[in-house]
């Protein structure tokens, strides 16, 4: 079985971490990680000023979910043979102009439309861009550059959304959405002009014949991404209802609630910077121990809701778990996947944590996220414990498939 591939200009053996390049790449990701959640930081203004309930602003995020789940795997096939460069570069050029037209809108019915286009702009970006950023690196560099691509969504939470929302209180909703897209279509002028080209590999005639559900690293991709699915229901099924949480079952009083939100930000900062020297040196391993911190994190949450140093010492576990995961999970798709399947697993993982992102917050409110948010951290505890068995299954697959390689 042969494989060749499109020479990559400046990214098959690279001297040394292309810091700029990947910053760059990371900035993008802060702003339109940033751009999901906006409207959640600026529901107050938003309602007001197109005359809607604030449920229906909470909207604009749930569509922009549906869009992503229903839309990144057939246009990242369509696009599957273009120059990654340029699907970077043009899926931020859409995402920038939707979101600067959204600062302008005159209706509910148009922002609605817009943030459609926005999120599926949005979906491409995602599928491509951890295998750009991949197609970067020496894979000796791997891991850390990930870690370093993906830490721009972690500051999205940390930093992005709170200076978004403060920008809006200032000066308004509108121009919170017109300075993201401004900055998002510079970044997209840059990957086009001055970023590294990378033509996708092309598939030898022999490799054509076998099918994809007979490719060897499915059976891995398929396990973590079971796996991703589960993480995102728990994650957004407890986060979703954290202040319910600090404040009915912990008794933790509103005023320390930002700060708390606050450490949690910075030790998922933590767990990005850990995470980039795991991921080259003991990345399924590592995988695995974060998978088992999610679950005991949020089972110490359950148990143990009136302990305060229990509480806090739980949310920064949980914060620097979430940060680590996708550095990790990344770098584990991208070396157990073929060039075949490897947009496919990119383009899969975010469908997969979009699907949770829909289906968490609705999970967690029927299981009592306000009323009873214990119950939800416990919900959420048992399903990483099912997610760090897919997890334990994937690295074992994975392990296989790479030694075969190595072997060949």
């Amino acid at each position: 079985m042969t494989m060749t591939t499109t020479p990559i200009e400046q990214a098959s053996s690279p001297p040394r971490l292309p810091v700029r390049a990947l910053l760059i790449l990371s900035f993008a990701v802060l702003v339109t990680v940033t751009a999901e959640s906006l409207p959640a930081g600026l529901m107050p203004e938003m309602s007001a000023d197109l005359g809607v309930s604030p449920m229906q602003i909470g909207l604009l995020i749930s569509v922009w979910a549906l869009t992503v789940i229903v839309t990144s795997i057939p246009l990242a096939k369509v696009l599957s043979r273009v120059d990654r460069r340029l699907v970077v570069g043009g899926s931020l050029a859409v995402f920038a102009l939707a979101t600067m037209v959204t600062a302008l809108s005159p209706s509910y019915p148009f922002t609605f439309a817009l943030r459609i286009v926005s999120a599926a702009a949005h979906g491409v970006f995602w599928a491509v861009v951890i295998v750009y950023a991949s197609s970067l690196l020496a894979p000796s560099h791997l891991g850390r550059g990930l870690a370093l691509v993906t830490a721009g969504g972690t500051a999205a939470t940390v930093a992005g959304l709170p200076a978004a929302t403060l920008l809006a209180q200032a000066v308004g909703w509108r121009a919170a959405f017109a300075v993201l897209g401004v900055i998002a279509l510079v970044i997209g002028v840059i990957v086009v002009r001055w970023m590294p080209r990378y033509a996708p590999g092309t598939v030898s005639s022999g490799e054509r014949a076998v099918v994809l559900w007979r490719d060897p690293s499915l059976p891995a991709l398929l396990a973590f991404g079971a796996a991703a699915v589960l993480i995102a229901v728990a994650q957004f099924a407890s986060f979703t209802y954290i202040r319910p949480y600090l404040e009915v079952s912990a008794a933790i009083g509103t005023e320390w609630a930002a700060g708390l939100l606050f450490a949690y930000g910075l030790a998922g900062m933590g767990g990005v910077v850990v995470a980039g020297f795991l991921a080259d040196r003991l990345p399924r391993s590592s995988l695995v121990a974060i998978l088992v911190a999610f679950a005991v994190a949020f089972a110490l949450l359950t148990v143990a809701a009136g302990s305060l140093a229990v509480v806090i010492s739980a949310l920064l576990v949980w914060g620097f778990a979430i940060g680590a995961l996708f550095p990790l999970l990344q770098t584990t798709l991208m070396r157990v996947a073929t060039e075949r399947t490897r947009t496919l697993a990119s383009a899969g993982i975010v469908v997969l944590f979009n699907v949770g992102i829909a289906v968490g917050p609705w999970l967690g409110g029927v299981m009592g996220g306000e009323t009873s948010p214990t119950v939800t951290t416990a919900v959420s505890s048992a399903a990483m414990v099912v997610a760090a068995i897919f997890g334990v299954v994937g690295v074992l697959l994975a392990g296989r498939r790479l030694a075969v390689t190595a072997r060949d």
